[in-house]
C-alpha cells in the first residue's frame, strides 16, 4: 500500500469522523477526568485562555507525534510509524472532543476558542508552504523532488488536521 492510499484512507477516517462527531462528542461526554479538571479551572472558562490552551496542547501532541516518528525511523521496525501517526490522529480528535465538553460556552466564544486552537495547524501549513516555494537544491546534483512530495503531504495533513480541530471544537452541539 503506497503512502498516498494510507494518506487517502486517512483522509476519509477524519471525514467520517467529522460527519459522526455528535455521535463521539456523547459517547466520549464531559465525565472524564481530564474534562472535569479542566472545568473546575477558572482560566479555562476565559475563550482566550482555552484557546491559547487548545494551541498549546496541539503543538505539544504535533511535536511529540513528529519525535515519535522520527523515532521509529531508529528501530527500524516496519510500519510503526504509520501506527504511530493513526495513534496520534485518535489521540487529538480525543482531546479536541474532550476540551470541547468541558466547558459551557455560548456559540461565539466557541468559535474563537476553535479558531485560536486550530490556527497552530493553519501556521503550520503556511510554514510547509513557505518552505515549497522556496524550495532550493543545495547542491547542483540535488533533486529537490522528493522534498517537494513531503511538504505537499505536511500541507495536505496541517489542513485535515485544521479542519478536524476547527469544526470539533467550534461547531459541535452539546446536548
Amino acid at each position: 500500500m503506497s503512502f498516498t492510499s494510507v494518506l487517502g484512507i486517512g483522509i476519509l477516517l477524519v471525514v467520517i469522523v467529522l460527519i459522526k462527531k455528535q455521535s463521539l462528542i456523547e459517547m466520549v461526554g464531559s465525565k472524564r477526568l481530564i474534562g472535569i479538571n479542566l472545568s473546575e479551572k477558572q482560566w479555562f472558562h476565559n475563550k482566550w485562555m482555552s484557546g491559547l490552551f487548545l494551541f498549546v496542547l496541539n503543538a505539544i501532541l504535533f511535536s511529540l507525534a513528529v519525535g515519535l516518528i522520527f523515532a521509529s525511523g531508529l528501530l527500524e521496525v516496519p510500519y510503526l510509524h504509520i501506527l504511530i501517526m493513526v495513534a496520534a490522529t485518535f489521540t487529538s480528535i480525543y482531546f479536541w472532543i474532550v476540551i470541547r465538553v468541558s466547558v459551557k460556552r455560548a456559540k461565539k466564544d466557541q468559535l474563537i476558542m476553535g479558531v485560536m486552537g486550530s490556527s497552530f495547524y493553519m501556521i503550520l501549513f503556511f510554514v510547509f508552504l513557505y518552505m515549497y516555494i522556496t524550495l532550493d537544491p543545495s547542491t547542483p546534483e540535488h533533486d529537490t523532488f522528493m522534498a517537494a512530495i513531503g511538504l505537499m503531504f505536511g500541507m495536505i495533513v496541517a489542513m485535515v488536521a485544521w479542519a478536524a480541530c476547527f469544526f470539533i471544537t467550534a461547531f459541535s452541539n452539546k446536548n
